[in-house]
């Protein structure tokens, strides 16, 4: 049996690895790499955040420019809703007129010669307080009253004859029925005229209250 010796002459560095791989190759060029991937990565975190930054000024001026198309929306809103209010609130006033010109144009036929007026007037009603913390959208009641107010002095013979003919007239001709629902003369409205002395004693003064078919808001 014989035996062989080996003698290995190589210092450590002098060895070769089996490996294709080289470690002193591939450590710094794993290196390089890690830079180079490093350095991409914060290229691409940079561009994504300026791509953010941007996005959010686009978006900041857009949302200022809708709030100011908000603002002028609800304006145009708020005015639409008060002038639809006063459309229907002219509308109300427009369905409720009372015609009084041809029943008023009818008026000579019934007033007697000696009967001179000195005053045809209808009273304002009261004024409409609409509640402070709701829009006022016209009247809240469906009707409001009218009147209409006459005043005169009578003289001749018979005075009294003629205002009471008068009275009857305006209280029960059909010519006025569809504008004077009744009348009448007020307590103390009819009197003996003092004002010029007793020249003028036989002339009377005289009021007629008329309550007039209502104004129907509907």
């Amino acid at each position: 049996m014989s035996a062989s010796l080996h003698l290995d002459l190589l210092n450590d560095d002098e060895r070769f690895s089996s490996s294709p791989i080289r470690l002193r190759v591939m450590v710094p060029l794993m290196g390089f790499l890690l830079v180079i991937g490093t350095l991409f990565g914060w290229s691409f975190l940079a561009f994504q955040a300026h791509a953010l930054s941007t996005q959010k000024t686009t978006v900041e001026t857009d949302i200022t420019g809708l709030k100011s198309a908000h603002a002028e929306i609800l304006r145009l809103r708020q005015q639409e809703k008060e002038m639809a209010a006063s459309l229907k609130q002219l509308a109300f006033y427009r369905s409720s007129q009372l015609k009084f010109g041809a029943s008023l144009a009818r008026l000579p036929e019934v007033v007697p010669a000696n009967v001179q007026f000195t005053e045809m007037r209808v009273p304002t009603p009261p004024p409409f307080m609409p509640d402070p913390k709701t829009p006022n959208l016209g009247p809240t009641n469906t009707f409001e009253s009218v009147s209409l107010r006459l005043a005169g002095k009578a003289g001749g013979d018979r005075p009294t004859d003629a205002v009471n003919g008068l009275l009857k007239a305006l209280d029960n001709n059909p010519a006025f029925s569809n504008l004077i629902h009744h009348a009448e003369i007020p307590k103390g409205a009819f009197r003996q005229d003092t004002a010029r002395g007793a020249v003028n004693r036989d002339t009377l003064l005289f009021e007629i209250n008329c309550t007039c078919q209502p104004r129907r808001f509907q």
